[in-house]
This record gives structure tokens, C-alpha cells and sequence, in this order.
């Protein structure tokens, strides 16, 4: 149980990377620019803001699931409530309270929660 729990936390944490490359790619092919720059700008600045992620997950999704589990109501939708709160509550903590870096935060921790929660489902397949 461990070593899954632990294997589907470090997946979660590619969430920084892959909603920065795809915001990135959106805005790099939407925006007038140069476009390696501003996928660069973007992928870095999620990258930067990964210790929401990494606190959420600690804080507020692993705690939230294992009680869930130990109880037998294991309820996605509240495991990935619990990433978008987690999300919320340290991007406003640490002085992202408002505008699209909020947002994006909160998605982002919502979207690891998620890949937590994919990780877990294919370990318990094999």
C-alpha cells in the first residue's frame, strides 16, 4: 500500500509540467511573439509554482484519502475536492490571491489530484 501510495504521489507531481507545456503551447501558438519563449515563460513559471502542488498533496489529498480509505468511502469526487481546496487555500497563503495565477494553482492541484488518483487505480489493476 506504501509503495503505491508513494508511486501515485510522485506521478501527481508532473502535474506542474504538463498544465505549464499545455498552457504554454496554447498561448505560444495564440499569442503574437516568439513562440519558444513564451512555452518557456509559461512551462517555468508552473514549474516555479510546483510547491503548491507538493504542499496540497501532502496537507490535504494523502491525509484526505487515507481516511477515506480506512473507513471504506473512498469518494473521488472528494479526493479531488480536497486538491482544489488544498490548491486554493496555499496559493492564497503564499500571496497568489487573485488573477490567473490563482486559478491555474488551484487547477493544477485539482489536475494532480486526479493524476493521484489515476496512479493508484492502475497499481491496484496490475
Amino acid at each position: 500500500m506504501k509503495h503505491q501510495l508513494a508511486k501515485s504521489v510522485a506521478l501527481s507531481l508532473l502535474s506542474p509540467v504538463i498544465v505549464g507545456s499545455t498552457l504554454g503551447l496554447y498561448y505560444g501558438l495564440t499569442v503574437n511573439g516568439d513562440t519558444t519563449t513564451i512555452f518557456l515563460q509559461l512551462l517555468m513559471s508552473a514549474i516555479a509554482n510546483a510547491h503548491i502542488v507538493g504542499l496540497t498533496m501532502a496537507a490535504f489529498v494523502v491525509p484526505g484519502y487515507l481516511l477515506m480509505f480506512k473507513y471504506a468511502k473512498v469518494n473521488y469526487s472528494g479526493v479531488l475536492t480536497l486538491g482544489l481546496l488544498g490548491g486554493a487555500i496555499f496559493s492564497y497563503l503564499l500571496s497568489a490571491t487573485s488573477g490567473e495565477v490563482f486559478l491555474i494553482n488551484s487547477i493544477m492541484a485539482a489536475f494532480a489530484a486526479g493524476l493521484f488518483l489515476f496512479g493508484l487505480r492502475k497499481s491496484a489493476k496490475k
